[in-house]
């Protein structure tokens, strides 16, 4: 930076024309006490009111406060404080020389001083020092404070600007639930052994863009972040904390001086729930069926494996950007259909009014509600309704239940909230049902309810868990959560 701005303190004083007592000058020390506070506080239009003639020409209010955001943003600075030293007030002599009408002699002194900069780059305050000349101005019988802007980093010469600079420590590998590795090596150098088996669960590195730099925290344009599925979801304790410095550089962006820095976080290995053999068995079974699939232990909510069609090999996408892998096990929305009956079932045996020999009747249509492949039937019994999918006799139980009990018991199998774990999974969701069809439509899976593979699975967990719906886990370290 450069040119000059000065701080002018208006006190009052007496002119003198060489005589006089010492006390009616300007204090030196209260104009430099209340320069430093209009620049620690950034009151920047107290401090263009108080240049210098010379730097009055090119800075003014907006021209500081352009001045402190731009390095503030450059040197990711959390505080600032600019300290004013001791200095002696000049004597009656000085004064005199400097009012002298016929021959006026200068008068300044420079001050000493020390900025104290807080940064998300270094772990301790950050200081510098050196001096700051202050000018008499005889005329207005006021302190002024010739300021140039690089005394934003007092004694380093040639100053311009900040930087921060970082590296980051090695990524720590994803494990299987048996420490089969899934991902390892550094970010530029990932590595998938396992190729596109689980690979859109896993997921992939990416480079970080202007677009995206607000998603990274603590991450600079160009550096590798994860990008997708668990990858994303662990970055920060895969990558840690990279290590940083904040320099001071000159006008070229050349390095001048490191004034202070912090240590790398290690990344850690982090083992999920995942069992690669279970996820390449699924994938097997699953074949060319366009859409997903899911594999929980019910007693703890571990995802074993998420099947997505459509293979993603992450070895092909390291650095890639703009790539997002569609998991179908996860995030794909679909009409649950008749294995939501599983939960109308529960919520029909347990307090509302239906034992599994209940009769019903079982027509082929009931108040707009159709048999499909069940056909139609005569009087049946709830247990046989489920055992043969009879959507009449199901619309008749819902017809008992309505809809708040419905939606109730829909919202304890998980429905309407997004899982709680660091991989992406959308919402399944089971809206209020308005009017009695939606009622009876919702109770077999359709009218406007939607659910993930995943949604289902816990669905049908939580019946093979007695009735204890856990929730969905995919780092083996984290807590267990369960609800009856």
């Amino acid at each position: 930076m450069h040119g000059a701005f000065a701080l002018a303190l208006g006190l009052a004083a007496c002119t003198s024309d060489g005589g006089g007592d010492a006390s009616d000058w300007p204090l030196l020390q209260d104009a430099v006490n209340a320069f430093f506070e209009a620049w620690t506080v950034g009151d920047h239009a107290a401090m263009e009111d108080m240049l210098d003639d010379g730097s009055a020409v090119r800075w003014d209010e907006t021209d500081l406060d352009r001045l402190m955001r731009r390095q503030t943003r450059a040197g990711a600075i959390t505080s600032f404080e600019a300290i004013a030293g001791e200095v002696d007030q000049p004597d009656d002599a000085a004064f005199a020389a400097a009012t002298d009408e016929e021959d006026p002699e200068d008068l300044s002194l420079s001050v000493p001083y020390r900025v104290a900069y807080g940064s998300d780059a270094s772990e301790s305050t950050a200081e510098l020092s050196g001096d700051l000349e202050f000018l008499y101005d005889a005329e207005g019988s006021e302190w002024r404070a010739a300021f140039d802007d690089d005394a934003l980093w007092p004694g380093v010469e040639g100053a311009d600007g900040f930087k921060i600079t970082t590296r980051w420590p090695k990524r720590g590998a994803i494990l299987d639930r048996s420490g089969k590795r899934l991902a390892v090596g550094p970010a530029g150098d990932r590595r998938y052994p396992f190729g596109s088996v689980g690979g859109s669960t896993v997921g992939h590195i990416e480079t970080v863009t202007k677009p995206t730099l607000k998603e990274h925290s603590g991450a600079e344009i160009g550096d590798l972040v994860g990008g997708s599925g668990l990858e994303e979801g662990l970055d920060d304790r895969l990558a840690g904390k990279p290590e940083a410095q904040l320099v001071v550089v000159d006008a070229a962006g050349e390095n001048l001086d490191v004034i202070g820095g912090r240590d790398a976080v290690a990344g850690q290995n982090v083992k999920v729930t995942l069992d690669i053999d279970v996820q390449r068995a699924a994938e097997g079974v699953f074949g060319d069926t366009v859409g997903g699939a899911a594999v929980i232990d019910p007693t703890t909510g571990d995802i074993l494996a998420a099947v997505a069609s459509g293979p993603f090999d992450p070895n092909g996408f390291v650095g890639a950007t703009e790539v997002n892998p569609f998991n179908r096990a996860l995030v794909g929305l679909y009409p649950p259909g008749s294995s939501m009956k599983v939960m109308t079932a529960s919520a029909a045996l347990e307090g509302g009014g239906v034992t599994p020999s209940t009769m019903l009747a079982g027509p082929m249509e009931y108040k707009g509600v159709r048999n499909f492949e069940s056909g139609g039937f005569g009087s049946i019994s709830f247990a046989a309704a489920t055992q043969n999918s009879v959507n009449t006799a199901f619309a008749q139980v819902a017809e008992r239940l309505g809809a708040r009990r419905l939606t109730r018991y829909a919202e304890s199998f998980g429905f309407n909230r997004v899982p709680e774990m660091p991989l992406e999974a959308a919402e399944p969701s089971f809206p209020f049902p308005e009017g009695l069809g939606d009622v009876m439509w919702a109770s077999i899976g359709q009218a406007q309810v939607l659910a993930t593979p995943l949604q289902m699975a816990t669905v049908a967990g939580t019946v093979a868990n007695d009735g204890k719906r856990m929730e969905p886990r995919i780092v083996r370290s984290d807590p267990k959560a369960g609800d009856r």
